[in-house]
């Protein structure tokens, strides 16, 4: 039965490759979008991400070849399509990629089969061998990938071997570092007959008409579409720009479904474009209805701009939604820094597709269920959160186009400036003011700028950003150590790493010896009574601050001196140093040293770190599994979990998550902790924290149901914590949530302090106890709301009965427009709104109305313009004309606009120049 749709498709890739005979391939699920263990990567953007490890050897290897249908996700930092979706029919945000790998097991000669086969046979692909061109590594004659090349010919292809240089046809690596080598890619030809006849005499013509091929190849990517990209992965790219040979070379195949679901519908005469095959028409349907434009198919009618226009604003707008989905998915989220903003990026560019075809208002949310029916059935996760999901894409719609107004026009007014100066430049500083103050991200910005012949100072921007950074944020190397810095480098460089022995519970003290000594900013061999310095041991208990656990305190003695430990860290290089002061006699480098922890400290930081981890599985059974660390904090008086969450968690929420997480406590789980290869621990299950990075080998803590990668110290029964209780719940990012907690003693005493300082004393207060004192404050604040609303009601009715017969306070402006304007004290800026609308009411379409007044010595001024009138009068240009002289601005709408300023004793001067302030003006 022929193969039809992009999800007939994906089935028939993995079970072709599952049932191969001699090489059956093993399907492995797509790892998700953030890469749990590799942060030189932002997000999952190739098939081959999760076999990174397999390739180089760190890791024992599971399988000698695996088959794979991989969510990928390119729109940031290297490799990013973000700026091409909706331009070409190549480039997504997000797509599918099938891949087989082969980790030492075959190489060339039968990954050329395998592709040549499933494209043609007419068991699968069907397609014809005259549209299909392959490709080799071959930047010249003498560089020519032989080897594929003879391969290739025992395949019995149509056409010549198109050769491309290093930029087409060597891949790699996934990230800095990595797996990576030369390329041969399956080319499939979109054009008519006619124009395919003339390829491949071009073709047939020799050396010159195949690099003539090439280079066409390269720059009419939308007619000669790459469906088939395998790669022939044989070395090992290190940091230093190295690249050794691989343990384990092989093949690393990238066939974007979404393109060979374009390829296998060209035969048919169906969809011509990724957005008009099943994978993404539910979405593209759905998209052009929200915005409420028709869609025209590529080639069903007169390819007129107009109809380009909309089809490309309609296609970015479903990529980017479908995309959008998936992260959300993930639980990532919004933000203006890493991932967050990259996904930020995404949102915001959508919106700006949406508003150039009228649509200023939330329409993203109601997307979802079109992703869900376009992809929910092979990735079943993007259905878990439906209502976070929502949720998240509205809050960041509404965030934005509140603030895109004001930066929109500062953008505009830039291109205008740049046009008219002859410079056709928008300053660095400028784009960083758009993207600080308005959330435009300088990438949408220089993508609009030039759509308008506009560059942007990208270097100037950078240069600014790393000023404002670092001007508000010193790095932790110098917070921590100072002018010792360059000292404690040199000193860790020739000692090495650091011996840790402290993962006990509670550390016995430890005989090590004093390697290193560095005081007064720079090595020395002793530091005597009363200095400050640091030492480093060859073996120690000391837990050094990592993975947003505090480091230990306590003591370290030799036979000649003492010193207290007053912070424990480490360097990258894995060396910990102890920073001290001595408190008696002399420690020299080379003597043998005891060092002992501070236990009841120590005891109060494992209870909040094994609690925090307890945490993070309560609330992602709570809140749902999108739930994702973005941070924390562990010392022994309170911890600190940031995560990604679209909305404040309701306090029903929070008690349900601390009671899971005291179940668990009193349950006594044993935690349990193992060093296992990554890949065990991933099929574990085990939830990797943000922002940390992990070897060949990691550890894992489990406590009951929780199960986490963590190199950090932790209990050794739960039962240890005591007790959780959650202090506090707030924003600290769009997004993102911060959830304060106390553990053991701290927790006791956290309950103590509340009830004996807050709690008693509101009771007696209120003469009531326990719930009927929550209903009286409730009641209270119910109160207090409805008087300052009928306060405010009653502000407004008295300020519209002293305005009187409205026509006859009304002073004739040109252009037949007519101006009241009053000056009315104590009145806030909603008040003088309602007074303004009001006298707007009765002077009609050419009335223009202001209102201003000194509310708690602030200066509001409103105005008001009817609909004739604003096109001479626009409002916002009232206000700001009328704050000017008072030390304030302002802004809105041409038909309403409000300002405000400091200034209160002008008012009177410039209330009374109003009439002449909006004559010049008309």
């Amino acid at each position: 039965m022929p193969i039809r749709s992009g999800a007939e498709l994906r089935d028939a890739y993995l079970e072709y490759f599952r049932t191969l005979p001699d090489f059956p391939h093993p399907v492995v699920p797509s790892a998700p979008l953030v890469p749990p263990d590799d942060p030189t990567l932002l997000f999952t953007s190739a098939g081959m991400v999760q076999f990174k490890p397999l390739y180089s050897g760190d890791v024992e290897l599971p399988y000698p070849r695996a088959a794979s249908c991989q969510k990928c996700l390119r729109a940031g930092g290297k490799g990013s399509d973000l700026e091409n979706v909706g331009k070409t029919l190549r480039h997504h945000t997000l797509f599918e990629m099938l891949g087989n790998f082969s980790f030492g097991d075959y190489f060339k000669r039968e990954s050329i089969r395998f592709a040549w086969e499933f494209c043609t046979s007419p068991q699968w692909m069907a397609l014809s061998k005259e549209r299909l061109f392959p490709t080799i590594y071959g930047p010249a004659p003498e560089e020519i990938d032989r080897e594929a090349e003879s391969y290739w010919r025992e395949v019995e292809v149509a056409n010549p071997l198109v050769p491309l240089d290093a930029s087409e046809n060597f891949w790699g690596p996934a990230g800095d570092t990595g797996a990576c080598g030369p390329c041969s890619e399956v080319k499939f030809f979109l054009g008519t007959d006619e124009e395919l006849a003339a390829v491949r005499a071009l073709a047939n013509s020799g050396e010159a008409g195949l690099r003539e091929l090439g280079r066409r190849i390269v720059e009419e990517g939308d007619l000669f579409l790459e469906i088939w990209n395998m790669v022939f992965p044989q070395f090992d790219q290190q940091r230093d720009g190295s690249r050794p040979l691989l343990k384990h070379k092989g093949i690393d195949t990238g066939a974007g479904l979404e393109r060979m679901t374009v390829a296998l519908n060209h035969a048919s005469g169906g969809a011509r474009t990724p957005y008009e095959t099943d994978l993404l028409w539910p979405i593209t349907t759905a998209a052009a209805q929200s915005l409420g434009v028709a869609y025209q198919r590529l080639g069903e009618g007169p390819e007129t701009p107009e109809a380009a226009r909309r089809r490309l604003a309609v296609n970015a707008v479903a990529d980017h939604t479908r995309a959008l989905v998936f992260c959300l998915a993930e639980g990532i989220t919004p933000s203006n820094v890493g991932r967050g903003y990259v996904i930020r990026r995404i949102q915001r560019r959508a919106l700006r597709f949406a508003s150039l075809l009228g649509k200023d208002e939330p329409f993203m949310a109601d997307l979802y269920d079109a992703v869900v029916q376009a992809a929910g059935a092979a990735y079943p996760e993007i259905k878990k959160n439906p209502d976070f999901i929502r949720r998240a894409l509205r809050q960041e719609e509404e965030t934005f186009l509140r603030t895109r107004e004001r930066g929109q026009k500062l953008l505009d007014e830039l291109i205008a400036q740049a046009l008219d100066s002859g410079a056709k430049t928008i300053g660095g500083d400028d784009a960083f003011k758009l993207w600080d103050t308005y959330g435009y991200p300088v990438d949408l910005t220089k993508e609009l700028a030039e759509d308008a012949g506009v560059a942007v100072d990208m270097g100037g921007y950078e240069a600014t950003r790393a000023r404002q950074k670092a001007e508000s944020k010193k790095t932790w190397k110098g917070a921590a150590v100072g002018e010792s810095a360059d000292a404690l480098d040199a000193e860790a460089e020739r000692i090495g790493a650091t011996d840790f022995l402290g993962y006990a519970y509670a550390p016995e003290p430890e005989q090590g010896r004093l390697l290193g000594i560095v005081a007064a900013g720079a090595a020395a061999q002793e530091i005597g009574e009363g200095q400050e310095g640091f030492l480093i041991l060859d073996r120690t208990p000391f837990y050094a601050e990592s993975g947003g656990q505090v480091g230990d305190t306590g003591r370290i003695a030799t036979t000649h001196g003492e010193a207290l430990v007053l912070d424990t860290q480490k360097t990258p290089h894995g060396t910990i140093y102890h920073k001290v002061r001595v408190e008696r006699g002399v420690l020299r480098a080379g003597d043998d040293a005891e060092s002992a922890v501070d236990l009841a400290r120590r005891r109060a930081i494992v209870q909040h770190h094994s609690a925090v981890h307890l945490l993070q599985n309560a609330l992602k059974r709570v809140l749902g599994d999108h739930i994702t660390q973005q941070g924390s904090y562990v010392g022994p008086g309170y911890a600190r979990f940031d995560f990604t969450h679209a909305e404040g968690v309701k306090p029903e929420q929070l008690r349900a998550a601390q009671d899971l997480v005291n179940e668990l406590i009193m349950d006594d789980h044993e935690v349990r902790t193992d060093v296992l290869p990554i890949e065990e621990a991933r099929r574990k299950g085990a939830i990797a924290p943000f922002g940390e990075k992990y070897g060949a080998m990691v550890r894992v803590v489990q406590m009951g149901p929780s199960v986490e990668f963590c190199g950090g110290t932790h209990l050794a029964h739960t039962s240890q914590a005591g007790q959780l209780r959650i202090v506090s719940e707030s924003s600290i990012a769009s997004g993102v949530r911060r959830i304060e907690v106390a553990a053991g003693l701290a927790a006791a005493r956290a309950g103590g302090a509340e009830q004996f300082e807050i709690v008693a004393p509101l009771q007696l207060l209120l003469a009531a106890k326990g719930p009927e004192a929550l209903d009286r404050v409730r009641a209270l604040g119910d109160s207090v709301r409805a008087q300052e609303r009928e306060i405010a009601r009653l502000k407004q009715e008295l300020a519209k009965a002293k305005l009187g017969d409205v026509a006859a306070l009304a002073v004739a402006l040109e252009g037949g427009a007519r101006l009241v304007a009053v000056r009315m004290d104590g009145l806030d800026g909603n008040e003088l709104r309602a007074v303004a609308e009001s006298i707007l009411e009765k002077l009609g379409d050419d009335g223009v109305a202001v209102a201003a007044g000194v509310s708690e010595g602030r200066v509001n001024i409103v105005a008001a313009s009817g609909k004739n009138a604003s096109q001479r009068y626009p409002a916002g240009k009232i206000v700001n004309a009328l704050a000017q002289p008072l030390g304030g601005k302002g802004g809105g709408k041409p038909t309403l606009a409000q300002a405000g300023a400091k200034d209160a004793e002008k008012l009177g001067e410039v209330m009374d120049g109003a009439t002449a302030l909006l004559g010049a003006m008309g």
